[in-house]
């Protein structure tokens, strides 16, 4: 059976972008645009201050206003995880509390970060977590934190209180698989790296933790609706959106998340700006980016939609 009892988490999930101001402030309209926006292409939820929100370029009230201004808008037409893993300890667990108590679904939660924790300290600190109520989706993303969850460690955590779930964003399909049947049947996995969904979604796994959602998220719904009714030409093509969008990131030159806000940018998606160290890509870099999209939904038959 699966811990935690009656969470039923699945689906697309967009791992959101948290649009900022000129200034730094976060911008409220452009948040509130962009859940509305992406709810209508049929996300089925939010990871809230994770990664792609920029949460490390946050405090901790920033976050919790964050957390605040999702809730209040979304109400509960999604599911809302949380991301409040940081630095220390103690603001992990009142990120936590703090969330839970605003009424979020679940948390998403990175092994501690820098400090290279052993496998003992990682089993610890989930349980601290876990003993304060709120569903957890533990987060495995080692080349971000620098350890990597073990499937004998992640078989470990399956069994603590109220870990219920397991993002996958390991490039490893041999100890991916390993970890995905360590665990099946007591903890719901979600692909956190898009190019590799069928990999785990062949396997079980439930749902999709999208980056790049917040620039194309009907393709990638509509990727995981293909996956399940069994079309594959359907399929084939929301992949090679999919895998060109992650190609182009990578020769774009800007770092992910900064080019995750440019594309949509240039597709007049409302996600602000991001808050320095990145930087945007310019003008000029705005119009080839969307000159590059615009080829390849052409090449993949797939009608691009901009706003």
């Amino acid at each position: 059976m699966v811990n935690g009892g009656n969470v039923s988490w699945s689906g697309v999930f967009s791992a959101l972008a948290t649009p900022f101001a000129q200034d730094g402030s976060m911008h409220v309209p452009q948040l509130e645009s962009l859940i509305d926006l992406l709810i209508s292409e049929g996300i089925n939820g939010f990871v809230v201050a994770g990664s792609t929100g920029e949460y490390y370029s946050q405090t901790k009230q920033q976050r919790i206003k964050l957390f605040e201004a999702v809730k209040r808008h979304v109400g509960n037409r999604v599911t809302l995880i949380a991301g409040t893993s940081a630095l220390t300890r103690e603001e992990t667990l009142e990120l936590t509390r703090t969330a839970q108590g605003i009424g979020f679904d679940g948390c998403m939660v990175l092994p501690p970060v820098y400090c290279l924790p052993t496998p003992v300290e990682v089993h610890a600190y989930f349980a601290e977590i876990g003993a304060l109520g709120l569903p957890i989706m533990i987060y495995n993303n080692p080349a971000r934190v620098g350890v990597a969850i073990s499937p004998s460690l992640a078989s470990m955590l399956a069994g603590l209180d109220n870990v219920v779930a397991y993002k996958e964003s390991a490039r490893d399909l041999y100890t991916v698989a390993e970890t995905y049947y360590a665990t099946t049947g007591r903890l719901r996995h979600f692909v956190g790296l898009e190019p590799y969904a069928s990999a785990l979604l062949s396997r079980g796994a439930v749902g999709i933790v999208s980056t790049i959602s917040n620039v194309a998220a009907r393709e990638v719904v509509a990727y995981y609706k293909a996956f399940h009714a069994g079309d594959a030409d359907a399929l084939s093509r929301s992949q090679k959106v999919i895998d060109q969008l992650y190609h182009l990131l990578a020769q774009s030159g800007l770092s992910n998340f900064a080019f995750v806000k440019s594309a949509m940018a240039a597709l007049g998606r409302p996600g602000g700006i991001c808050r320095l160290p990145h930087r945007m890509a310019d003008a000029a870099q705005v119009a080839s980016i969307k000159k590059a999209i615009t080829r390849i939904y052409s090449e993949s038959n797939v009608s691009l939609t901009t706003t």
